[in-house]
């Protein structure tokens, strides 16, 4: 390039430029621009080093984002990036920065605003800075810095009119870029929750056919990708079947994490428990090692029910009761109502037990049922939901349920995970 002054209606001034943008073009990530963006700063301005320092609005202050100048080693720019913070206002690009102006230095060492930090740490010497804030619509981006010009004796108007030009087509660049970043982050996040959904799907149960009079139906969908609901029935060796709700409290990946871990122990322990109570206690203590620390717990209503006599024995560990439900009647299981799984080791559990006539039905659900909102935030709460039941014309009646929920969140996004099992007898 030659060395002599530009101007800024030259055509060399406007291909510079050209070449510049179409540079910023090419590149997709900011990790990527920033060096290109220091190779073209050093060579519009003919310098013999050049900077980006990046602005963090949290911190306002200024970090090195990377160096252009083959005589500081390795060693000191990762020092550099690493512990120097200039804060807004304070040094050359701090004011540059704090008053959103170019500043132009001809003599460093003797200007007061002068950080000389950087020049002790590498044993450069700073003689002449040009320092240009990067701007998109206002926002601070960072400040671009060219040091010590090699073709002259100092920086000058010319430079400093081309390097706010550039600037601005930087600014454009590295916006562009972050929304690209962000853009692949969240297609990528989009594409890890898709598959857990996936997998997430394996834990549905299948439920068991009808038996002897008795059915099951049940219905499930998180507020999210993946959720902590969980139901489940469960053939027993003695022709019993057991069957739960339950909700662990938080939704997302991480409540959909520690639902697999519950499936897998629930299936395990199930076989080898004499009664209900006797799992909620192993559930309870292998949950309180795997959560405490977490700060999670899991609420459940479980039970183990006959198909032939439509006997129910169940306990309940912190969870919503079941309700029982026939033509005439809709109302809540009464029974000893335990801590949540998680809270305490040394929990203990009480059971309870119903007898299912013919027509009757008992309706397990999670609270995302119960704390439906509509477009107003208000809840559809119980008597709704009682209501709704009634409407109904017979079993499985937690459709006709699941109906009114979805009409009374219609406009509104779903806030929690929605879980309803029912048994019924002929």
């Amino acid at each position: 390039m030659a060395i002599h002054r530009i101007h800024h209606e030259t055509p060399e001034y406007l291909h510079i430029l050209f070449k510049a943008n179409q540079k910023f073009a090419e590149v997709e990530s900011v990790d990527e621009l920033v060096p290109i963006l220091l190779s073209l700063a050093k060579e519009v301005t003919c310098a013999e080093a050049s900077s980006f320092l990046l602005y963090d609005p949290d911190t306002r202050t200024l970090r090195f984002s990377d160096i252009a100048d083959d005589k500081i080693s390795g060693a000191n720019q990762h020092s550099l990036k690493q512990s120097l913070e200039i804060p807004i206002g304070k040094g050359i690009a701090g004011q540059a920065a704090g008053d959103r102006q170019p500043v132009m230095v001809n003599d460093a060492q003797k200007d007061p605003r002068f950080f000389n930090k950087v020049d002790k740490l590498t044993g450069f010497e700073t003689r002449s800075i040009l320092a240009v804030p990067v701007l998109y619509r206002d926002n601070l981006l960072g400040v671009i810095e060219v040091i010590n010009t090699i073709c002259k004796d100092c920086f000058d108007d010319s430079d400093k009119d081309l390097l706010v030009s550039f600037s601005n087509l930087a600014a454009v660049a590295i916006v562009r870029a972050r929304l690209l970043e962000q853009r692949l982050n969240q297609q990528s996040i989009e594409i890890q929750m898709r598959t857990a959904k996936k997998i997430q799907a394996l834990f549905s149960p299948i439920l068991p056919e009808p038996k002897n009079g008795s059915h099951a139906w049940a219905f499930s969908k998180p507020a999210v990708f993946v959720g902590g609901d969980l139901y489940d029935v469960i053939p027993m060796p003695d022709d019993s079947w057991i069957v739960y709700v339950a909700d662990v409290a938080d939704k997302g990946l991480g409540a959909a994490l520690i639902m697999a871990a519950l499936w897998y122990r629930i299936r395990s322990e199930a076989q080898l428990c004499g009664d209900v109570c006797e799992l909620l206690e192993v559930l309870n203590r292998s949950l309180h090692e795997l959560l405490s620390a977490e700060g999670f717990f899991v609420t459940i209503f479980i039970g183990r029910y006959w198909p032939l006599t439509g006997r129910l024995e169940f306990a309940n560990g912190g969870h919503l009761s079941a309700i029982k439900i026939d033509a005439t009647a809709c109302e809540p299981i009464t029974g000893q109502r335990g801590p949540s799984l998680g809270l305490s080791a040394s929990a203990r559990y009480e059971v309870t037990g119903i007898t299912l006539k013919n027509n009757q039905s008992i309706l397990f659900l999670t609270d995302g049922v119960t704390e439906a909102m509509d477009s107003k935030d208000e809840l559809i709460g119980e008597e709704r939901i009682f209501q709704s039941i009634k409407t109904g014309k017979g079993p499985p009646w937690g459709r006709t349920l699941l109906g009114a929920v979805e009409k009374w969140q219609a406009n509104t996004n779903q806030s929690d995970d929605i879980t309803i099992l029912e048994i019924w007898r002929d």
